[in-house]
Protein backbone atom coordinates (compact mmCIF):
# COMPACT_ATOMS: atom_id res chain seq x y z
CA UNK A 1 0.00 0.00 0.00
CA UNK A 2 0.99 3.93 -0.45
CA UNK A 3 1.69 5.90 2.49
CA UNK A 4 4.57 6.72 4.64
CA UNK A 5 6.58 4.23 6.19
CA UNK A 6 5.55 5.01 9.81
CA UNK A 7 1.81 3.90 8.97
CA UNK A 8 2.99 0.97 6.70
CA UNK A 9 5.19 -0.51 9.92
CA UNK A 10 1.65 0.12 12.25
CA UNK A 11 -0.71 -1.48 9.86
CA UNK A 12 1.83 -4.28 9.97
CA UNK A 13 1.93 -4.56 13.23
CA UNK A 14 -2.04 -5.23 13.20
CA UNK A 15 -2.39 -8.40 12.35
CA UNK A 16 -1.84 -11.20 15.36
CA UNK A 17 1.11 -13.09 14.05
CA UNK A 18 3.14 -12.29 10.76
CA UNK A 19 6.29 -12.29 9.05
CA UNK A 20 9.26 -11.32 11.60
CA UNK A 21 11.84 -10.62 8.26
CA UNK A 22 9.11 -8.31 6.93
CA UNK A 23 8.57 -6.78 9.92
CA UNK A 24 12.13 -5.96 10.10
CA UNK A 25 12.40 -4.64 6.94
CA UNK A 26 9.58 -2.01 7.46
CA UNK A 27 11.40 -1.11 10.38
CA UNK A 28 14.23 -0.44 8.66
CA UNK A 29 12.40 2.25 6.21
CA UNK A 30 10.89 4.30 9.52
CA UNK A 31 12.39 7.71 9.41
CA UNK A 32 10.17 9.82 11.58
CA UNK A 33 9.63 7.62 15.16
CA UNK A 34 7.74 10.15 16.89
CA UNK A 35 5.25 10.33 14.47
CA UNK A 36 5.25 6.51 14.44
CA UNK A 37 5.09 6.66 18.34
CA UNK A 38 2.44 9.37 17.71
CA UNK A 39 0.05 7.51 15.39
CA UNK A 40 0.76 4.22 17.85
CA UNK A 41 -0.85 5.83 20.67
CA UNK A 42 -3.81 7.34 18.65
CA UNK A 43 -4.60 3.78 18.07
CA UNK A 44 -3.44 2.40 21.62
CA UNK A 45 -1.44 0.03 20.21
CA UNK A 46 1.82 0.79 21.89
CA UNK A 47 1.41 -2.22 24.60
CA UNK A 48 0.67 -4.57 21.98
CA UNK A 49 3.32 -3.84 19.64
CA UNK A 50 6.37 -2.95 22.01
CA UNK A 51 7.61 -6.14 22.84
CA UNK A 52 7.44 -7.63 19.61
CA UNK A 53 9.07 -4.94 17.89
CA UNK A 54 11.67 -4.98 20.83
CA UNK A 55 12.02 -8.71 20.47
CA UNK A 56 12.59 -9.09 16.32
CA UNK A 57 14.09 -5.07 15.46
CA UNK A 58 15.60 -3.42 18.47
CA UNK A 59 18.77 -2.94 17.14
CA UNK A 60 17.22 -1.10 14.51
CA UNK A 61 15.53 1.28 16.90
CA UNK A 62 16.96 4.12 18.32
CA UNK A 63 16.79 3.67 22.24
CA UNK A 64 15.36 5.93 23.40
CA UNK A 65 12.33 5.24 21.30
CA UNK A 66 12.38 1.89 22.77
CA UNK A 67 12.41 3.03 26.23
CA UNK A 68 9.09 5.26 25.83
CA UNK A 69 7.24 2.83 24.43
CA UNK A 70 8.00 0.69 27.66
CA UNK A 71 6.70 3.80 29.50
CA UNK A 72 3.36 3.96 27.77
CA UNK A 73 3.17 0.28 27.57
CA UNK A 74 3.83 0.23 31.43
CA UNK A 75 0.87 2.33 31.83
CA UNK A 76 -1.38 0.60 29.09
CA UNK A 77 -1.04 -2.75 31.25
CA UNK A 78 -1.75 -0.98 34.17
CA UNK A 79 -5.02 0.48 32.64
CA UNK A 80 -6.21 -2.60 31.89
CA UNK A 81 -6.00 -4.33 34.90
CA UNK A 82 -7.78 -1.89 36.44
CA UNK A 83 -10.23 -2.08 33.58
CA UNK A 84 -10.30 -5.59 34.02
CA UNK A 85 -11.01 -4.95 37.77
CA UNK A 86 -13.50 -2.57 37.41
CA UNK A 87 -15.71 -4.90 34.98
CA UNK A 88 -15.67 -7.67 37.32
CA UNK A 89 -16.91 -5.43 40.15
CA UNK A 90 -19.68 -4.49 37.63
CA UNK A 91 -20.40 -7.28 36.21
CA UNK A 92 -20.66 -8.95 39.66
CA UNK A 93 -23.06 -6.50 40.90
CA UNK A 94 -25.01 -6.87 37.77
CA UNK A 95 -25.48 -10.72 38.28
CA UNK A 96 -26.61 -9.95 41.59
CA UNK A 97 -29.43 -7.56 40.18
CA UNK A 98 -29.97 -10.98 37.68
CA UNK A 99 -28.91 -8.60 34.73
CA UNK A 100 -28.39 -10.33 31.67
CA UNK A 101 -24.93 -8.77 30.01
CA UNK A 102 -23.29 -9.50 26.92
CA UNK A 103 -19.96 -7.66 26.70
CA UNK A 104 -19.73 -6.03 22.95
CA UNK A 105 -16.51 -4.57 21.08
CA UNK A 106 -13.01 -4.35 22.64
CA UNK A 107 -14.26 -6.43 25.75
CA UNK A 108 -16.04 -9.08 24.02
CA UNK A 109 -13.12 -10.07 22.20
CA UNK A 110 -10.34 -9.54 25.16
CA UNK A 111 -12.22 -12.17 26.64
CA UNK A 112 -13.74 -14.79 23.66
CA UNK A 113 -10.71 -14.38 21.34
CA UNK A 114 -7.82 -12.80 22.77
CA UNK A 115 -8.17 -14.48 25.86
CA UNK A 116 -6.01 -11.42 27.71
CA UNK A 117 -7.71 -7.65 28.15
CA UNK A 118 -3.88 -6.65 27.39
CA UNK A 119 -3.77 -8.06 24.17
CA UNK A 120 -7.16 -5.51 23.85
CA UNK A 121 -6.39 -2.24 24.83
CA UNK A 122 -9.50 0.08 24.87
CA UNK A 123 -10.40 2.95 26.94
CA UNK A 124 -14.04 1.91 27.02
CA UNK A 125 -16.48 -0.43 28.38
CA UNK A 126 -19.41 -1.36 26.26
CA UNK A 127 -22.10 -3.67 27.59
CA UNK A 128 -25.20 -4.76 25.80
CA UNK A 129 -28.31 -5.46 28.24
CA UNK A 130 -31.94 -5.80 26.94
CA UNK A 131 -34.18 -2.02 27.53
CA UNK A 132 -36.52 -3.48 30.27
CA UNK A 133 -33.07 -3.88 32.33
CA UNK A 134 -31.54 -0.38 31.31
CA UNK A 135 -32.12 1.68 34.40
CA UNK A 136 -31.45 -1.07 36.53
CA UNK A 137 -28.42 -1.37 35.31
CA UNK A 138 -27.60 2.20 35.00
CA UNK A 139 -28.46 2.56 38.80
CA UNK A 140 -26.35 -1.29 39.93
CA UNK A 141 -24.15 0.91 38.06
CA UNK A 142 -23.80 3.77 39.84
CA UNK A 143 -23.59 2.21 42.81
CA UNK A 144 -20.24 0.34 42.24
CA UNK A 145 -18.44 3.32 41.78
CA UNK A 146 -19.25 4.63 38.57
CA UNK A 147 -20.57 8.22 37.82
CA UNK A 148 -22.73 9.97 35.73
CA UNK A 149 -20.51 12.88 32.82
CA UNK A 150 -20.83 16.25 34.23
CA UNK A 151 -20.55 19.22 31.17
CA UNK A 152 -20.62 16.38 28.93
CA UNK A 153 -23.51 16.46 25.97
CA UNK A 154 -26.72 16.73 26.41
CA UNK A 155 -28.92 13.32 27.53
CA UNK A 156 -31.25 14.52 24.18
CA UNK A 157 -28.56 13.90 22.05
CA UNK A 158 -29.04 9.64 23.01
CA UNK A 159 -32.90 9.48 22.66
CA UNK A 160 -32.14 7.91 18.83
CA UNK A 161 -28.68 6.47 20.47
CA UNK A 162 -27.88 2.80 20.86
CA UNK A 163 -26.66 3.75 24.28
CA UNK A 164 -27.43 5.83 26.72
CA UNK A 165 -25.36 8.75 28.06
CA UNK A 166 -21.96 7.21 29.14
CA UNK A 167 -20.81 6.52 32.79
CA UNK A 168 -17.24 7.28 34.42
CA UNK A 169 -15.09 5.39 36.84
CA UNK A 170 -15.11 7.64 39.62
CA UNK A 171 -11.50 6.26 40.36
CA UNK A 172 -9.89 6.36 37.23
CA UNK A 173 -11.75 9.45 35.04
CA UNK A 174 -10.23 8.05 31.88
CA UNK A 175 -12.35 4.73 31.85
CA UNK A 176 -15.85 4.91 30.68
CA UNK A 177 -18.40 2.93 30.70
CA UNK A 178 -21.74 2.80 27.46
CA UNK A 179 -24.59 0.92 28.37
CA UNK A 180 -26.10 -0.72 25.01
CA UNK A 181 -29.60 -1.47 24.36
CA UNK A 182 -28.82 -1.50 20.49
CA UNK A 183 -26.06 -1.95 18.35
CA UNK A 184 -26.94 1.00 15.96
CA UNK A 185 -28.55 4.45 16.62
CA UNK A 186 -32.40 4.26 15.42
CA UNK A 187 -32.08 6.05 12.14
CA UNK A 188 -30.25 3.18 10.50
CA UNK A 189 -30.12 1.01 7.41
CA UNK A 190 -29.13 -2.43 9.20
CA UNK A 191 -31.47 -5.47 9.41
CA UNK A 192 -28.64 -6.64 12.23
CA UNK A 193 -30.17 -6.64 16.12
CA UNK A 194 -29.42 -7.63 19.37
CA UNK A 195 -31.65 -10.26 19.12
CA UNK A 196 -29.51 -12.08 17.05
CA UNK A 197 -26.84 -11.48 19.16
CA UNK A 198 -28.32 -12.92 21.75
CA UNK A 199 -29.79 -15.77 20.11
CA UNK A 200 -25.66 -17.13 19.04
CA UNK A 201 -24.35 -15.46 22.14
CA UNK A 202 -21.42 -17.18 23.82
CA UNK A 203 -21.54 -17.31 27.72
CA UNK A 204 -18.01 -16.02 29.39
CA UNK A 205 -16.69 -18.56 31.88
CA UNK A 206 -13.33 -17.35 32.67
CA UNK A 207 -11.20 -13.80 33.42
CA UNK A 208 -13.18 -10.71 34.15
CA UNK A 209 -16.07 -11.91 31.83
CA UNK A 210 -17.12 -14.12 33.82
CA UNK A 211 -20.80 -14.72 34.02
CA UNK A 212 -21.26 -12.49 30.98
CA UNK A 213 -21.81 -13.54 27.33
CA UNK A 214 -20.11 -12.44 24.08
CA UNK A 215 -20.96 -12.54 20.45
CA UNK A 216 -20.40 -15.26 18.46
CA UNK A 217 -17.62 -14.80 15.96
CA UNK A 218 -19.60 -13.75 13.31
CA UNK A 219 -21.34 -11.58 14.90
CA UNK A 220 -18.31 -10.14 16.48
CA UNK A 221 -16.94 -9.98 12.76
CA UNK A 222 -20.09 -8.62 11.37
CA UNK A 223 -20.39 -5.66 14.08
CA UNK A 224 -16.54 -4.60 13.71
CA UNK A 225 -16.68 -4.27 9.92
CA UNK A 226 -20.05 -2.18 10.49
CA UNK A 227 -18.73 -0.61 12.69
CA UNK A 228 -15.61 0.73 10.78
CA UNK A 229 -16.94 1.19 7.64
CA UNK A 230 -20.37 2.71 8.52
CA UNK A 231 -20.21 4.10 11.67
CA UNK A 232 -16.59 5.58 11.69
CA UNK A 233 -16.72 5.65 7.68
CA UNK A 234 -13.55 3.98 7.75
CA UNK A 235 -11.46 6.68 9.27
CA UNK A 236 -11.01 5.62 12.54
CA UNK A 237 -9.65 2.85 14.68
CA UNK A 238 -8.02 1.09 11.59
CA UNK A 239 -5.51 -0.76 13.77
CA UNK A 240 -7.68 -2.19 15.72
CA UNK A 241 -10.22 -3.28 13.60
CA UNK A 242 -7.18 -5.20 11.33
CA UNK A 243 -6.34 -6.76 14.40
CA UNK A 244 -9.91 -7.57 15.48
CA UNK A 245 -10.66 -9.31 11.96
CA UNK A 246 -7.68 -11.17 11.87
CA UNK A 247 -8.24 -12.76 15.41
CA UNK A 248 -11.91 -13.29 14.82
CA UNK A 249 -11.05 -15.24 11.43
CA UNK A 250 -8.89 -17.65 13.96
CA UNK A 251 -11.52 -18.47 16.18
CA UNK A 252 -12.63 -22.46 15.77
CA UNK A 253 -15.97 -20.90 15.57
CA UNK A 254 -15.66 -19.06 12.65
CA UNK A 255 -17.91 -19.67 9.96
CA UNK A 256 -17.39 -17.50 6.73
CA UNK A 257 -20.19 -19.40 4.48
CA UNK A 258 -22.67 -17.87 7.36
CA UNK A 259 -20.98 -14.63 7.85
CA UNK A 260 -21.29 -13.33 4.45
CA UNK A 261 -25.20 -14.71 4.65
CA UNK A 262 -25.56 -12.75 7.28
CA UNK A 263 -23.87 -9.95 5.75
CA UNK A 264 -26.07 -9.68 2.86
CA UNK A 265 -28.82 -10.15 4.84
CA UNK A 266 -28.03 -7.33 6.76
CA UNK A 267 -27.79 -4.98 4.24
CA UNK A 268 -24.18 -4.49 4.94
CA UNK A 269 -22.28 -6.67 1.69
CA UNK A 270 -20.40 -3.86 0.48
CA UNK A 271 -19.38 -2.85 4.14
CA UNK A 272 -18.28 -5.60 5.19
CA UNK A 273 -16.27 -5.72 1.62
CA UNK A 274 -13.97 -2.93 2.41
CA UNK A 275 -13.15 -3.64 5.98
CA UNK A 276 -11.86 -7.00 4.91
CA UNK A 277 -10.33 -5.42 1.78
CA UNK A 278 -8.36 -2.77 3.91
CA UNK A 279 -7.53 -5.21 6.51
CA UNK A 280 -6.02 -7.72 3.80
CA UNK A 281 -4.20 -5.02 1.86
CA UNK A 282 -3.02 -2.46 4.53
CA UNK A 283 -2.07 -5.85 7.16
CA UNK A 284 -2.06 -9.00 5.68
CA UNK A 285 -4.75 -10.47 6.97
CA UNK A 286 -5.71 -13.69 5.13
CA UNK A 287 -9.28 -13.16 4.03
CA UNK A 288 -11.19 -16.33 2.17
CA UNK A 289 -11.18 -14.95 -1.60
CA UNK A 290 -14.39 -16.69 -2.25
CA UNK A 291 -15.88 -14.36 0.67
CA UNK A 292 -14.70 -10.77 -1.14
CA UNK A 293 -15.48 -12.20 -4.28
CA UNK A 294 -19.17 -12.70 -2.93
CA UNK A 295 -18.96 -9.43 -1.30
CA UNK A 296 -17.50 -7.27 -3.67
CA UNK A 297 -19.73 -4.00 -4.85
CA UNK A 298 -20.98 -4.11 -8.40
CA UNK A 299 -17.97 -1.74 -9.78
CA UNK A 300 -15.38 -2.00 -12.02
CA UNK A 301 -11.92 -3.25 -11.03
CA UNK A 302 -10.69 0.26 -11.98
CA UNK A 303 -13.06 1.67 -9.94
CA UNK A 304 -12.60 -0.58 -6.75
CA UNK A 305 -8.59 0.49 -7.27
CA UNK A 306 -9.46 3.56 -7.00
CA UNK A 307 -12.04 3.31 -3.93
CA UNK A 308 -9.04 1.88 -2.33
CA UNK A 309 -6.99 4.33 -2.50
CA UNK A 310 -8.71 6.68 -0.85
CA UNK A 311 -9.96 4.55 1.85
CA UNK A 312 -6.07 3.98 2.49
CA UNK A 313 -4.83 7.30 1.83
CA UNK A 314 -7.49 8.73 4.70
CA UNK A 315 -7.44 5.79 7.49
CA UNK A 316 -4.82 7.84 9.91
CA UNK A 317 -4.93 11.85 10.86
CA UNK A 318 -3.00 14.16 9.06
CA UNK A 319 -2.25 11.61 6.67
CA UNK A 320 0.31 13.09 3.02
CA UNK A 321 -2.76 11.87 0.54
CA UNK A 322 -5.59 13.40 2.65
CA UNK A 323 -8.79 13.47 0.89
CA UNK A 324 -8.96 17.60 0.80
CA UNK A 325 -13.01 17.73 0.69
CA UNK A 326 -15.20 16.44 3.06
CA UNK A 327 -18.24 15.81 0.33
CA UNK A 328 -15.79 14.51 -1.63
CA UNK A 329 -15.22 11.78 1.30
CA UNK A 330 -18.62 11.60 0.83
CA UNK A 331 -18.88 10.56 -2.56
CA UNK A 332 -16.14 8.35 -3.07
CA UNK A 333 -17.55 6.45 0.30
CA UNK A 334 -20.97 6.30 -1.38
CA UNK A 335 -19.28 4.75 -5.09
CA UNK A 336 -17.77 1.77 -2.88
CA UNK A 337 -20.58 1.44 -0.31
CA UNK A 338 -23.67 1.53 -2.68
CA UNK A 339 -25.81 2.47 0.12
CA UNK A 340 -29.01 3.16 -2.40
CA UNK A 341 -28.01 -0.51 -4.05
CA UNK A 342 -27.52 -2.04 -0.70
CA UNK A 343 -30.87 -1.03 0.71
CA UNK A 344 -30.04 2.29 2.50
CA UNK A 345 -32.20 4.64 1.15
CA UNK A 346 -31.31 7.87 2.24
CA UNK A 347 -29.67 6.96 5.23
CA UNK A 348 -26.09 7.82 5.25
CA UNK A 349 -23.49 7.35 8.10
CA UNK A 350 -23.11 11.18 8.62
CA UNK A 351 -27.02 12.38 9.07
CA UNK A 352 -26.29 12.92 12.88
CA UNK A 353 -23.36 15.21 12.47
CA UNK A 354 -24.40 18.78 13.16
CA UNK A 355 -21.96 19.79 10.40
CA UNK A 356 -23.56 17.97 7.25
CA UNK A 357 -27.36 19.19 8.35
CA UNK A 358 -28.30 21.94 5.65
CA UNK A 359 -30.27 25.26 6.32
CA UNK A 360 -33.61 23.99 6.87
CA UNK A 361 -33.10 20.79 7.46
CA UNK A 362 -33.82 18.72 10.66
CA UNK A 363 -32.91 15.54 11.98
CA UNK A 364 -35.50 14.45 11.08
CA UNK A 365 -35.40 15.63 7.16
CA UNK A 366 -34.93 13.44 4.39
CA UNK A 367 -31.33 14.09 2.81
CA UNK A 368 -30.96 14.32 -0.85
CA UNK A 369 -28.40 13.88 -2.90
CA UNK A 370 -27.61 17.45 -4.78
CA UNK A 371 -25.83 15.25 -7.60
CA UNK A 372 -25.06 18.53 -9.21
CA UNK A 373 -23.40 20.70 -6.57
CA UNK A 374 -21.71 17.26 -5.48
CA UNK A 375 -20.11 17.14 -8.77
CA UNK A 376 -18.77 20.25 -8.98
CA UNK A 377 -16.72 19.80 -5.44
CA UNK A 378 -15.56 16.80 -6.54
CA UNK A 379 -14.47 18.04 -9.71
CA UNK A 380 -13.06 20.90 -7.66
CA UNK A 381 -9.97 18.62 -6.50
CA UNK A 382 -8.74 16.96 -9.69
CA UNK A 383 -4.71 16.72 -8.03
CA UNK A 384 -6.69 14.45 -5.38
CA UNK A 385 -8.90 12.56 -7.98
CA UNK A 386 -6.28 12.05 -10.68
CA UNK A 387 -3.87 10.57 -7.65
CA UNK A 388 -6.53 7.82 -7.25
CA UNK A 389 -7.20 6.79 -10.93
CA UNK A 390 -3.51 6.95 -11.50
CA UNK A 391 -4.40 9.78 -14.21
CA UNK A 392 -0.81 11.59 -14.71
Amino acid sequence: MRGSAEERLLLRTAAVTGSDDGMRAAVAEVVDWNRFHGLAQVERAIAVIHPRLRSIAADLIPSQVLDQMRRVALVSDFAMLHLESRLRESLNGLERANVRVMLLKGAGLAYSVYGDVRKRPMSDIDILVDPSAAQTTRRVLLDVGWCELSGGVSNLVYDQHQHSSPLRDTRSPDLVLEIHTALFPKRQPFDFGADELWSRGRPLTEGAGRGAFAPHPVHSLLHACLHFVWSHEARFGVWRTIRDVDAISRDADMDWEAFVMAAQKARGGTSCYWALRIAREAGGVDVPRDVMDTLRPDRSPHLLRAIERHFLANIFPAAGGRCPSQTLAQVLWELGVMPRRSGHGDIRPWDSDEEFILPGETRDTPRRSFRAERLMRVLASPAYVRSLLRVR
